[in-house]
């Protein structure tokens, strides 16, 4: 993009915990953008690795919070110096125009937000079988629009996210953005998702956290959540699917430990009655 020197800045946000594996090769595709109007902005949730290192090596604006990642990517944002804003995971890598390629959708075209096509970088067969869980969805008609960049008057004239949210407060605020006629667009260069080897264990300790929080965000967003859970979501493509019968069995399993494990997380937080706490069967990685 010419005249970067005039170019509206871009305030990058990455909520962080424990996130060293994966965390450099997030900043260094931040650093080999073609767009070079940007700020980045780590908010950690005190980290006990080299994850707050990490970032200040890469020059990162770097704050600290105990909650949950709602709550940082708010923080972020009001910390934030930019017109536009754009909210990663710390384990994932962008291709090298996807900022250039959001300013000029919202510069030129007049979108408030843009969704980012993402790919996964994993090994094993169980992430094989997850691309093609995450190939099926992208071909969906009934794709979930999830933009990863805002214009941030109409981020904060929305609230930002729902800080009340653990798991679904991306979905939330793009639902919010369609009801109130805001215009989101599509790029077409990807973010890479950095799983590394996906295993069993991960899948499971995922789906419970997640699960403990499901029942607010469906109280809030029933329908939503039914939407987005459904375990047939992806048979509309069964022609797809059929190709490959191996993965198929692989990905009906994976679905099979995560539904039981939602539901798991679930009874839990109905017993307990209480949230999922920072720290709290973190093995994976959830930023």
């Amino acid at each position: 993009m010419k005249n970067q020197k005039k170019a509206p800045l871009v305030s990058i946000i990455i909520p962080t915990y424990n996130s060293e594996r994966t965390l450099r090769q997030c900043l260094q595709s931040i650093k080999e953008q073609t767009y070079k109007r940007t700020e980045t902005i780590v908010v950690d949730s005190y980290s006990r690795d080299e994850t707050v290192k990490i970032a200040k090596d890469f020059k990162a604006k770097v704050f600290h919070v105990t909650k949950e990642r709602s709550v940082a990517k708010n923080l972020g944002t009001k910390n934030a110096q930019g017109k536009y804003l754009l909210f990663l995971d710390s384990d994932m890598e962008l291709s090298p125009n996807v900022v250039e390629e959001c300013v000029k959708l919202c510069e030129k075209e007049n979108f408030d937000a843009a969704v980012i096509p993402e790919t996964t970088a994993a090994i094993g067969f169980l992430a094989e079988c997850r691309k093609l869980e995450v190939e099926l969805y992208s071909y969906d008609p009934n794709y979930f629009l999830m933009p990863r960049f805002f214009r941030k008057t109409a981020f904060l004239k929305e609230g930002g996210f729902d800080e009340k949210l653990i798991c679904g407060e991306d979905f939330d605020l793009a639902r919010r953005y369609e009801r109130h006629g805001y215009l989101i667009g599509i790029i077409t260069q990807p973010v890479r998702h950095l799983e590394g080897k996906l295993s069993l264990k991960k899948i499971v300790l995922k789906a419970h956290y997640y699960g403990k929080s499901l029942p607010s965000f469906f109280s809030k967003e029933p329908a939503l959540v039914l939407r987005g859970h459904c375990p047939t979501r992806f048979i509309w493509n069964f022609k797809r699917l059929i190709k490959k019968p191996v993965h198929l069995v692989g990905l009906v399993v994976i679905k099979l430990v995560e539904y039981i494990s939602y539901f798991i997380g679930i009874f839990n937080s109905m017993v307990r009655l209480d949230s999922p706490k920072r720290g709290e069967n973190e093995a994976p990685n959830f930023y």
